[in-house]
């Protein structure tokens, strides 16, 4: 079993070493600039961070609705879990609607700020 492993390891480390000698042929840097990827604006650092923490809690609205629909289907008749389990997927979406809505502004106004 460990020799499987090791041999799995060494085979994908070879296939990914191959790729950076193939990548660097292509002018990364040259894309990294045109893309504006190398920028330090305040604005832009300050957006990403936003999109990131907004995307968390994305992961944790579908994390909250995977929980709250197990303990709906294994609430067999009990009507107070399965109560405090509708309750969770509501708070669940109103959650995610106030997500998506300072997803939604924080873009607009970095966008109009890095224009």
């Amino acid at each position: 079993m460990v020799r499987k492993f090791f041999l799995v390891f060494i085979f994908f480390f070879a296939l990914f070493s191959m790729a950076a000698p193939v990548a660097a042929q292509f002018g990364l840097q040259a894309t990294a600039n045109k893309a504006q990827y190398g920028e330090t604006n305040i604005y832009s650092v300050i957006s990403t961070v936003i999109s990131m923490v907004l995307s968390f809690t994305g992961i944790v609205f579908l994390a909250v609705m995977f929980y709250a629909g197990l303990r709906w289907m294994t609430a067999r008749g009990n009507e107070e879990f399965a109560t405090k389990a509708k309750d969770a997927m509501f708070a669940a979406v109103i959650g995610f609607i106030l997500v998506v809505a300072a997803y939604g502004i924080s873009t607009f106004v970095f966008n109009n700020l890095l224009k």
